[in-house]
C-alpha cells in the first residue's frame, strides 16, 4: 500500500514538473524553464540543438523566448505515459504536445511533437535530466 502511494505522489510530482516548464514557457521565463533540470542535463531541440547543463539552456530558451518563441502557448500533450526504472528515476514521453503561434486556439498536424524526459529524483526532488524533443511526423496521406 506504502508503495502505491509513493509512486502515485512521484507521478503526480512529475505531472507538477511538467507544469511548471509550461508554464515558464507560457511566461516566457527561460531560467523558471531551466529550473526544472539536473545541472548537468541535456536537452535535444526539436530542430536538433543539443545543448547540455541547465545554465545553457535557461540561455537558450530565454533567446528563443525573446525571439521566434515570443507569445507561444503550449497545447497540451494528447497522450502521457510514465515508466519508472526505479525509485528514484522515470521516464516520461508526452505525445501530441503542440506549440500555438499568433493566436491559434488548435494545433496543425505538422506542429504535434513527442518529447521524452528522463528524470531523477535528488534529495526528494523531481528533476529531468535529459529531454529529447521531435516532430510527430503525420502519415502519408
Amino acid at each position: 500500500m506504502t508503495e502505491n502511494r509513493t509512486r502515485a505522489a512521484d507521478e503526480r510530482a512529475l505531472a507538477e514538473l511538467e507544469q511548471r516548464q509550461w508554464q515558464a514557457w507560457e511566461r516566457g521565463d527561460g531560467p523558471a524553464f531551466a529550473e526544472t533540470f539536473t545541472e548537468d542535463a541535456d536537452f535535444v531541440a526539436v530542430n536538433g540543438e543539443h545543448i547540455h547543463t541547465r545554465a545553457a539552456i535557461a540561455e537558450s530558451m530565454q533567446q528563443g523566448f525573446d525571439t521566434f518563441m515570443a507569445d507561444t502557448r503550449i497545447f497540451p500533450a494528447e497522450r502521457r505515459t510514465v515508466r519508472f526504472l526505479s525509485p528514484d528515476t522515470a521516464i516520461v514521453i508526452s505525445s501530441g504536445v503542440c506549440v500555438l503561434r499568433d493566436g491559434a486556439t488548435e494545433c496543425r498536424p505538422q506542429d504535434r511533437s513527442i518529447q521524452t524526459r528522463t528524470a531523477v529524483k535528488r534529495d526528494g526532488r523531481w528533476l529531468i535530466t535529459a529531454f529529447q524533443n521531435g516532430r510527430m511526423v503525420p502519415p502519408p496521406a
